[in-house]
């Protein structure tokens, strides 16, 4: 794998984002690493549990906006409609490498240290089982540049006890949040040190390994019958499919990479 790097400890399966001088940003190459990653885990029979986590000082700061416009990019030949059908089908792979993440037949505990932005919420929303240290940042990035999560965020969070007027608030912002307000929006269950981060999921980690597999893959598959949730991704794939030919996406993202404010012409 180019992006992740897969180590078997025991019957712990330790899966990292290895892009630390790009933030472990999510590149095309870092989805298609997931999926590959995901399916080696399943056909593993003694993994027991999933670490996640990002190397280097964040664990991700969200999509590759350096990569972003030749992803969004499609042949300028193509009529508006083609071209909405390509950006659908860009969306569609997304969203499959996210709920991958999801369907890992045994627990993903993820540890979040630094940032946690954009399609890192998306990632992390998938996991079972969260903890961030103290130092951790966390926002709900893409409406700075003119665009709805859409690889899972709103469709997954809104089903999982969130506090919903916050919610809101931050998905409408996307202002920075800490730790604590993580805690409290119920993303992550547990603050913890920045030092003793790896420690604590690592912990966790062995006490769930140590449990009947059996009874652990039963619980695993009751709970991730997420309601609804493939017609929801569908419907905000079809959404999303023509913003990438508004003018709000390319404004939001050089604002974003040169520091300086996003000015949107009205609806």
């Amino acid at each position: 794998m180019q992006t992740l790097i897969g180590t078997k400890k025991g019957q712990i399966y330790h899966l990292e984002i290895n892009r630390p001088k790009q933030l472990n940003t999510m590149s095309k190459q870092l989805f298609q690493d997931l999926k590959a990653s995901v399916d080696i885990i399943n056909q593993t029979d003694d993994v027991r549990v999933v670490v996640f986590t990002g190397r280097g000082k964040h664990f991700c700061a969200g999509l590759d906006l350096k990569e972003a416009p030749s992803m969004f990019q499609t042949p300028e030949e193509l009529d508006q409609a083609r071209k909405s059908i390509r950006i659908y089908d860009l969306i569609k792979d997304w969203q499959l490498a996210m709920t991958s993440l999801s369907r890992i037949r045994v627990p993903v505990i993820v540890g979040i240290q630094g940032c946690c932005f954009g399609g890192a919420i998306d990632l992390i929303t998938s996991a079972d089982i969260k903890y961030c240290s103290e130092d951790a940042k966390f926002s709900i990035k893409e409406i700075d540049i003119g665009m709805a999560a859409d690889i899972g965020t709103l469709q997954r969070l809104g089903q999982q006890n969130a506090n919903t007027s916050l919610f809101r608030e931050q998905a409408y912002t996307g202002r920075i949040f800490d730790a604590q307000e993580a805690l409290h929006l119920g993303l992550v269950s547990k603050v913890v040190k920045n030092d003793q981060l790896n420690d604590e999921i690592f912990k966790l980690a062995e006490i769930i390994a140590s449990k009947s597999p059996i009874g652990i893959y039963t619980i695993k598959s009751i709970l991730t019958r997420e309601s609804n949730l493939d017609s929801q991704l569908e419907v905000m794939a079809r959404t999303n499919m023509s913003l990438g030919f508004t003018n709000d996406m390319p404004t939001g993202i050089t604002a974003l990479i040169t520091k300086g404010k996003a000015e949107f012409p009205k609806l």
